[in-house]
């Protein structure tokens, strides 16, 4: 049998397979008719039971489930194997009622009796060994567990040629009916010790199998298990020298669980894929009856009254095939349902679950039509219960869609499945899927959700990007928001400069130079009248006017300070602070404003609340960016019990203004530490 699990050809194997199938059929027909021609003389005793055609079934049902997957699958092992089963169990059959038929009809009717006998006893040893040990060896995949189970297949094929040889030594020639009995003794032990290797195979396979191949098993097991408790029973009968009631009809029945539980693992848990198999079958079968009918009513059925009319048949014919042609597209469309339906329960066909998904990934635009979809695809494709599809964001898994949407999502470790969807090479999600207890996942359904995870990569980054996109797109319309409000205070606080200005001009300057205009005039008159008392007011006129000079300088430096715009930040603040400086240049007018102010501010908070004994500034250029700091030694604060000031804010938009940022850190008691840093566009001057 090896040679042909190695690789027949398919035209081979198909010849062979109902070959076998054809030769069982006829033998098991030859046998039916000897035991319908089968001499009176015949004694009772040696009359085969009526119950003994129950052989005739099982051997029917092997040949068919062989031919059947052999036709479907002919490097399978265990099709072959059937096939084998069916065939011997059919040549001792045949070999039994032909050799009473020959024994008791008169000489030369029914030649090669001997032979008979002896081919049928052979198809039993078969049969019986095959049954026994190479296919409990290799069931299901026709594979062994591995090499070392290699020794009991040879020992099986041993034991088949012992009970061969001993057979034919005890009825061929009686000088060696003593050697043969003794060879049949040791194939009879050879093969309950390769039947307890096979079972012990069998059971190594469960334990070390996944959960279909499990469920594939246990009805075969089973199976196994039964005949080893009548084999067991039928040791125990021969021991007490009786046997069961009914024997050959319990034997029969009980043999037949094991062609039922190969037929289980095939049709329920879709052993070999042979649900696709099944389908097309289901389908071709059904509209060739259709067509037959439509051909047997029109040409057979019709033309008889035709014919009787004096009419052709050629009419009919054609009338016949232009129904066939109109019908045969909603015809066949009825048949693929009800196969379908069959073979699938209510789940989609893969292929139907695909081009589904396909064609509502085309139609569906937005995240919350998509990825619910796909969860149903998931679901009626495979019969799953429940599954969920993930997304990964930031690295953690997010459930973005469930179905039925009324379940909870299907985290990866309570999944029966898990299929990671990628894009290029990207993780980004998950599609988790589980059954009903105890149902399996066929090769068919895993391949599906490998497939629908592949076209998911784009599905996915698809809904990741829009995602990203939403997010952004809230990020800059939170930061449109905080741009009107900090424009908004940018104004507010404009305002506010602009009356402190107001009132420092009209409470200084202008008080002086108003004083200045009165005393000139009264300057006038004394001059005229006491040239004395003239000259001291115009002394007092001149030093008034340096009040007002200094007044308006101390003005025109809160406004924008020469220092700053001639010197720098570095000049322009050490008259204020301890400045510390790492790589500061000239930079941009507005940046150079917003730290200088900024720094004005935060020693003004110094000055007011933190009763510091020391503050410093520190300045420092470092990676294309500007740092500084106003860090005093004081009591501190806590940030988070604190409302931020209008100075601090104020200190904020500035420097978010040149596209910095502002931070401030304090501890009760430890001082406190005022920071910005800001982008450099172009440094204009010498570092320091």
């Amino acid at each position: 049998m090896g040679f042909m699990a190695g690789g027949v050809s398919a035209r081979l194997g198909r010849i062979l397979a109902w070959g076998s199938l054809a030769l069982s059929v006829g033998l098991l027909a030859a046998a039916m008719y000897l035991s319908s021609i089968m001499p009176v003389a015949v004694p009772v005793s040696r009359r085969p039971a009526s119950d003994n055609f129950t052989f005739m079934l099982l051997a029917i049902a092997f040949s068919t489930l062989g031919a059947f997957l052999a036709l479907r699958r002919d490097t399978n092992r265990v099709a072959w194997m059937a096939c084998a089963i069916g065939l011997g169990i059919s040549l001792s059959g045949f070999g039994l009622y032909y050799t009473l038929v020959a024994e008791y009809s008169r000489p030369g009717q029914f030649p090669a009796s001997k032979l008979a006998f002896l081919v049928g006893d052979f198809g039993w040893s078969l049969a019986l060994g095959v049954m026994l040990t190479f296919l409990p060896l290799l069931f299901p995949d026709g594979r062994l567990i591995s090499a070392r189970w290699k020794p009991v297949l040879w020992l099986a094929g041993f034991e088949l040629a012992l009970a061969a040889v001993g057979s034919w030594m005890s009825d061929l020639d009686p000088g060696l009916k003593s050697v043969g009995d003794v060879l049949q003794k040791i194939s009879g032990s050879v093969l309950l010790l390769t039947v307890i290797a096979a079972l012990a195979s069998l059971v190594v396979r469960y334990r070390g199998a996944g959960s279909q191949q499990r469920l594939q098993l246990k009805w075969f097991i089973a199976a196994i298990t039964l005949v080893g408790l009548l084999a067991a029973v039928q040791s125990l009968m021969a021991v007490l020298e009786t046997q069961l009631p009914l024997n050959d009809l319990v034997v029969s029945v009980v043999l037949l669980a094991i062609p039922a539980s190969i037929a289980i693992a095939v049709f329920k848990y879709r052993l070999y894929e042979i649900d696709l198999v099944i389908n097309r079958a289901l389908v071709y079968g059904g509209l060739a009856a259709f067509i037959t009918i439509v051909y047997v009513g029109v040409v057979v059925g019709i033309g008889t009254l035709v014919r009787s009319r004096g009419q052709f048949n050629l009419a009919l014919s054609i009338v016949a095939t232009a129904l066939v042609a109109v019908a045969f597209q909603p015809v066949r469309q009825r048949v693929e349902r009800w196969a379908n339906q069959l073979v699938y329960g209510t789940r989609s066909t893969p292929y139907e679950a695909l081009t589904d998904f396909s064609h509502r990934v085309a139609g569906a635009y937005a995240d919350e039509e998509v990825l619910p979809r796909l969860a149903r695809v998931l679901v009626e494709g495979t019969g799953a219960t429940v599954a969920s599809v993930w997304i990964r964001r930031a690295g953690d898994p997010i459930a973005a869609a469930t179905w039925p949407d009324t379940a909870s999502p299907l985290a990866a470790d309570a999944a029966d499945r898990v299929a990671r969807v990628r894009h290029e090479g990207e993780l980004l999600g998950e599609l988790t899927v589980r059954k009903r207890s105890g149902e399996p996942f066929t090769p068919v359904e895993e391949t599906l959700l490998s497939d629908l995870a592949a076209q998911a990569g784009q599905v996915l980054l698809n809904v990741r990007l829009t995602a990203e996109l939403q997010a952004r797109l809230r990020e800059i319309a939170a930061q449109a928001l905080e741009l009107r409000a900090s424009r908004q205070r940018i104004v507010a606080a404009q305002d506010t400069e602009r009356r402190r200005l107001e009132r420092n001009i009209h409470d200084g300057a202008q008080q002086h130079l108003v004083a200045l205009a009165v005393k000139l005039r009264l300057a006038a008159t004394l001059a005229k009248k006491d040239p004395e008392k003239g000259r001291r007011s115009v002394q007092e006129l001149e030093a008034q006017t340096g009040d007002a000079i200094r007044t308006l300088v101390e003005l025109a430096q809160d406004i924008y300070p020469p220092a700053l715009r001639e010197q720098g930040l570095v000049a322009s603040l050490r008259p204020h602070a301890t400045v510390t400086v790492s790589g500061i240049g000239r930079y941009d007018p507005e940046l150079e404003a917003a730290v200088y102010f900024c720094c004005l501010e935060a020693l003004q908070n110094a000055a007011k609340h933190a009763r510091a004994s020391q503050v410093r500034i520190d300045l420092q250029q470092l990676d294309g960016h500007l740092h500084f700091a106003v860090i005093d030694d004081g009591v501190g604060f806590d940030p988070a019990r604190t409302t931020a000031t209008s100075g601090l804010q104020n200190m904020k938009d500035r420097v978010a203004s040149v596209g910095g940022s502002l931070t401030v850190q304090s501890r009760p008691g430890q001082g406190t530490s005022v920071s910005g840093d800001l982008p450099i566009t172009v440094p204009l001057g010498v570092a320091l």
